[in-house]
């Protein structure tokens, strides 16, 4: 089991434990992708090298029920994880 943590960095993954933690993106290394496509979300990727090269994705999702999430969606391919980030300001 893991826990995300926003700190200087985008993403930080610890197990519950805090024994592992992984950096998974920089600020500096982020990219915009506008969804052009039907089937695909507007998202923000970020990068990180540490031994592997590793990468997320948060799809960004408009909430209009006013509930705000945020969904871990998993680990695919390896050490690229994806997000979804439902939220007003994501309209």
């Amino acid at each position: 089991m893991y826990v995300i943590h926003f700190i200087d960095f985008v993403l930080d993954l610890v197990t519950l434990d805090d024994i592992y933690n992984f950096n998974l993106g920089t600020q500096d290394s982020d990219k915009w992708n506008s969804g052009t496509d039907l089937d695909e979300f507007p998202s923000i990727s970020y990068s990180h090298k540490e031994q592997e090269e590793k990468y997320d994705i948060v799809q960004l999702v408009c909430s209009t029920d006013g509930i705000n999430r945020f969904q871990v969606l998993g680990e695919s391919p390896m050490n690229t994880y994806t997000f979804r980030l439902t939220y007003k300001c994501a309209c």
